[in-house]
């Protein structure tokens, strides 16, 4: 199946000369090393690329990735379109990108969750929500394809991918086949040092400020628990994430969300940005997600989504409107949880209505 869609990815790249590689979310661990090793696969194919990610990291341990990696990103621009043939899109539900449009078309589209209605066509697409990370997709296609990477690419994609992998399954907990196939090919050439180096990297003060802060505001709504942060830097927001992962770990809580409203003056930007962790493989967070907006999405066990709030960015009374964004975030979440619930019920009614008139007619056949 992978030696087909290497094939298959080799013939959708090669049509162009210079592809832009592009991070539309948040740059985390699986989409930079998912993203770094397309550049060099691109390198062996003779083609030209860069990296760009949206947003800045956020996290130490992210600033140490790249370091260490020496990986290429360019943060916080946009990329010439005119520089590029096309573009790829790693480790992202929508592909479409906004300030490209139409004026190149997608070479690929690579990820590990469902592919959102506002994607658009790609020469390539691999989408497989049966693995852990992007990381593992890609890292069977470099395994696939066959190509002469030297030692020095190979330790270093192979440490990245690894590490994509770590984090994406929360360091191996949610790991399945196909990740065990891309581990088993990666742990030959990665450099254990340096990812056990930037595996053991502390938590930031400031994301364990914000961590704490997040306890100290929780709300519970049945099995489920909200907690609010207020307002952060933009250069904090991973620290939203990280809570959330946190207190599913150390809570009794079925389901929980973190969240905060994000600032980032120098782009005059303000979004609410949401992430939801649950202990139960039911709670489709993807659905529940989609269902507030099509601006986020999610997978078994993890999910994020963001909405604009830019109108209110210069707001005279900001705990107010804080107090507000908080009241109806709980309250949203709090109608997702029971929606979610009232439609597992009506299911398993409809399910065991349509049990009875089968035994019924089966009867009455007799």
């Amino acid at each position: 199946m992978m030696n087909k869609k290497a094939a298959l990815f080799r013939e959708a790249v090669t049509k162009y000369e210079a592809i832009a590689i592009y991070i539309p979310g948040s740059p985390d661990p699986d989409a930079i090393a998912s993203a770094y090793a397309l550049k060099l696969i691109l390198k062996h194919l003779s083609i030209e690329a860069d990296i760009f990610a949206e947003k800045s990291l956020s996290l130490s341990q992210n600033e140490a990735f790249i370091d260490r990696l020496n990986i290429p990103v360019i943060f916080g621009q946009e990329a010439k379109i005119e520089k590029y043939q096309a573009y790829i899109v790693p480790d992202f539900q929508n592909n479409r990108v906004e300030h490209i449009g139409n004026s190149i078309p997608c070479a690929a589209h690579i990820d590990h969750h469902s592919k959102s209605k506002e994607a658009v066509k790609a020469d390539f697409s691999l989408i497989r929500t049966d693995a852990g990370a992007t990381s593992t997709l890609v890292a069977l296609l470099v395994k696939n394809l066959d190509l002469n990477f030297s030692d020095t690419e190979l330790a270093s994609m192979a440490t990245a991918l690894t590490f994509g992998i770590q984090t994406d399954t929360d360091k191996y907990k949610y790991i399945n086949y196909l990740d065990l196939e891309a581990l088993d090919f990666l742990l030959e050439y990665t450099d254990l040092k340096i990812l056990q180096g930037i595996s053991n990297i502390p938590l930031s003060p400031k994301t364990l400020l914000y961590y704490n802060k997040a306890k100290e505001n929780g709300v519970v709504y049945r099995d489920w628990a909200f907690y609010s942060i207020g307002y952060i830097d933009t250069k904090d927001r991973d620290s939203i994430a990280i809570s959330a992962d946190m207190i599913l770990k150390n809570s009794g809580h079925h389901t929980v969300a973190v969240f905060a409203v994000i600032e980032n003056h120098k782009k005059d930007e303000m979004y609410l940005d949401v992430s939801l962790r649950s202990k139960s493989k039911a709670v489709d967070l993807n659905r529940i997600i989609k269902s507030i907006t099509p601006s986020g999405g999610g997978r078994k066990y993890k999910g994020a989504y963001q909405i604009k709030l830019d109108y209110f960015l210069n707001a005279p009374d900001k705990d107010l409107l804080w107090e507000v964004v908080q009241a109806t975030t709980i309250e949203k979440l709090s109608r997702s949880r029971d929606a979610l619930y009232i439609t597992g019920i009506r299911s398993m009614y409809d399910s065991v209505i349509s049990k009875l008139f089968s035994v019924l007619k089966k009867d009455s056949d007799q």
